[in-house]
C-alpha cells in the first residue's frame, strides 16, 4: 500500500474531527450504564486518542 499525502488543511480537518469524536466519546462513557457497551466505547476512545497522537505532529508540521 502506497502512503498518501494530505495537505495541511486536510490534516487540520482530520484532527478537528478526531478531537470532536474524542469529546463525544468521553461524554458517552460517563453516561453509559451498560458495562460491555462502556468497554467498547473505551476501546474506541483509545483508538481515537492514538490517531490524535499520530496526526497532531503532522498537522503542526503542515501548518502555514
Amino acid at each position: 500500500m502506497e502512503p498518501f499525502v494530505l495537505s495541511g488543511a486536510q490534516l487540520n480537518l482530520i484532527l478537528e474531527l478526531l478531537e470532536s469524536e474524542q469529546k463525544e466519546l468521553l461524554v458517552e462513557v460517563r453516561h453509559t450504564d451498560n458495562a460491555s457497551f462502556r468497554a467498547g466505547l473505551k476501546e474506541r476512545l483509545k483508538m481515537v486518542d492514538e490517531l490524535i497522537r499520530q496526526v497532531e505532529p503532522q498537522s503542526a508540521k503542515a501548518a502555514p
